[in-house]
This record gives structure tokens, sequence and C-alpha cells, in this order.
């Protein structure tokens, strides 16, 4: 397994963790108004807290999380592609694209589906990779958010797909990892190699949170 791969990925991603957690933070607590009971919710406004509505609240907190990211200083990272679109969220620093993700469980990677475009994107070429003879590597990346639902805190995981499956079968990643709230944190975070996968390890990991997996596309 490619550890200088994992390794420049994880630091390239260092820039990213304190602005997604505050971002998306404020996402949800923005659409807050809406929850079924709250005293500060004007009568005018519908109660969207049932789970028919969940989509709209990923949409919802989608367009926020755009908003709160365009205040913010991302270091070498900065939005891309186009949030009109179905509020799509990429995020890009001219070396690796990251596409964000809403994941409402946690035992799956969102499959590309039949669009051609998406399907080209997963396949990104399996680690290890030689150095690219012009320019910096090209890696396209899943970044899977997640708010809980008691705490409104959100939880992000990071996967870089290899491959297209579809619906129930086994994510084709060759890293998957969690995105904690800091850069220091993330430094911690280490990949031993293996002939079959990645495996791995976290100091003072808590297990309250489990990252080894989530999501649908959103």
């Amino acid at each position: 397994m490619d550890k200088g791969g994992t390794d420049r990925i994880r630091e390239a991603l260092a820039d990213l963790c304190e602005p997604l957690h505050d971002t998306f933070a404020r996402a949800g607590a923005a659409t807050s108004t809406s929850v079924k009971g709250s005293k500060k919710r004007k009568r005018s406004i519908p109660d969207l807290s049932g789970p028919e509505y969940g989509w709209h609240r990923t949409h919802t907190i989608r367009a926020y999380a755009h908003y709160y990211l365009k205040q913010r200083d991302l270091g070498a990272w900065g939005l891309s592609g186009n949030h009109r679109r179905n509020g799509e969220l990429w995020l890009s620093d001219g070396s690796y694209r990251a596409r964000l993700l809403h994941g409402p469980s946690k035992t799956d990677v969102p499959p590309p589906g039949p669009n051609l475009s998406r399907r080209a994107y997963y396949r990104n070429p399996r680690l290890p990779l030689p150095d690219p003879l012009f320019g910096p590597a090209d890696d396209r990346l899943l970044v899977l958010w997640r708010l809980d639902a008691q705490t409104g805190a959100p939880a992000f995981r990071v996967v870089r797909p290899i491959g297209n499956w579809k619906y129930g079968r086994k994510a084709q990643v060759d890293i998957d990892f969690p995105l904690p709230q800091s850069a220091d944190e993330l430094a911690g975070i280490y990949f031993e190699p293996s002939d079959d996968e990645i495996h791995l390890n976290i100091p003072n990991e808590e297990s309250n949170d489990d990252f080894r997996a989530g999501g649908i596309s959103g």
C-alpha cells in the first residue's frame, strides 16, 4: 500500500478540519427553527421535522454550509463546482478534488449510480501511484458528512473511490478515515501498510463515534 499517498492526502486535508466542523455545526443550528416544539419558531414556519422531510433538511444544511464556507479561510482550498445544480458541494486545492456528500447511515459509501461523469470521478487509479510526470497528483475524494441527531455535532469521513459498485455491494475504496476536528488530531492518524487493505490507527480514539462507514449521495 502506498503510505506516501495516504500521507500526502492527509496533509492536504489539514486545512479543512476546523472549517468543515465549524460551518456544518452552524448550518445545522441554522435549521433548528423548523424543529417541532421550538419556542422560537414562528407560526408561519411549517413543522418540517418529520422523516418525510429529511431531504429538505439535507438540502438546507448544504445551502447554509456553502454560504458559511464562502466566508471562511480554507487555506489552499476553495469552493468549486456549480452549487446551483441541486446544491452540490465541491472543494478543490488545485491538486485534489473533494465532493461533500450526505451520509445518513453508518453502513454504506454512496455508489456513483448511472451518471457517467460521477462514475468517471469514482475511478481513481489504485494506490500505489508513481509520481506524476507533469503537475501534482490528482486524487478525487469523497467527504461524507453527518450531523448527530441528538447534539447536532458534525462528523466527517474521507474515502477515495477506485471503482464503481451498486447499492448493497461492497464499496470500492482504498482510503477510508475520519476527518477530526483539528489538524493536530489529523496528524496523529497513521496508516499501516498491508497487502489487503489500509489499517487505520487513531490515538486516543473515542468509542462513541463509528466512522468506519456511511452514506448516500446528497
